[in-house]
């Protein structure tokens, strides 16, 4: 998160390919449905966006970046994330650009080493920043490329949805299987759970308040991302949506990152 996310943009989660062919048309249809109309909320602009980890314990803390997202002549949207706070967060960034196939490239900016790091393979299985969300959750590849299936329809917060799961089949994802809930109104997820290799629910992403983007688009408004296995949440939150200021292709190449 659905782009950090660009948290609030995450749920490019759900982008695929229609022609994998141990896919259900159906679910694929949901899905490819879902990221058309609300990968971002918006095709271009950017937002301030709250993050809040709240452990076992108690503790908590905060940070505030700034997303802006841009979807590219050729389709694919890119994505930089830039923390605005704490004191000790300021200026990293990340930045996510869309590729072919369901792969999507990430980098990072620490600017404490001045160091740009491009994530990839089992290092997408990583905690962002200390939160619940992982690099990989944040790209979504595995749903991207996984097998999808019609699991039956439910309603989740009053809102009736069609409930789909997917069986991730890459290797290096952290995954095994992810079953979404999307809205059959807006086609946006109302809730993702997540499960290991071994069939363990790990995580579980509640979308807690949408609001309307660009016509026939969602925005999700407030979300939150359960883990299960160290008993935190992280909570994401949008604020002042912003799709007027007009955003150069030049911020959103990896050598932009900390400029």
């Amino acid at each position: 998160m659905r782009i950090l996310l660009a948290i609030a943009i995450a749920l490019t989660l759900v982008a695929a390919d229609p022609c994998l062919a141990a896919d259900d048309p159906a679910a694929r249809k949901v899905l490819q449905a879902t990221n058309d109309r609300n990968a971002s909320g918006f095709q271009a602009g950017q937002s301030k966006t709250a993050v809040t980890l709240t452990l076992a314990s108690g503790k908590s803390k905060t940070w505030l970046t700034q997303s802006r997202v841009v979807r590219g002549k050729d389709g694919r949207l890119k994505s930089r994330v830039t923390f605005l706070e704490p004191a000790d967060a300021v200026g990293t960034e990340l930045l996510i650009l869309e590729e072919g196939g369901g792969a999507a490239s990430q980098y990072l900016w620490l600017p404490k080493t001045g160091r740009l790091r491009r994530i990839s393979g089992s290092q997408r299985n990583e905690a962002f920043m200390g939160t619940d969300f992982s690099f990989g959750d944040l790209q979504g590849r595995g749903l991207q490329t996984g097998e999808a299936k019609l699991a039956g329809s439910e309603a989740i917060g009053g809102a009736p949805c069609t409930r789909i799961e997917v069986a991730i089949t890459d290797s290096e994802d952290a995954y095994g299987k992810v079953q979404l809930w999307i809205d059959d109104r807006l086609f946006v997820a109302r809730q993702i759970k997540f499960f290991d290799k071994a069939g363990a629910h790990v995580k579980t992403l509640v979308v807690e308040q949408v609001q309307a983007g660009e016509p026939g688009r969602t925005v999700m408004k407030k979300f939150r991302m359960l883990n299960h296995l160290r008993n935190s949440v992280t909570t994401v939150e949008t604020r002042d949506i912003d799709t007027r200021t007009q955003l150069p292709d030049a911020l959103f190449v990896p050598e932009a990152l900390g400029k």
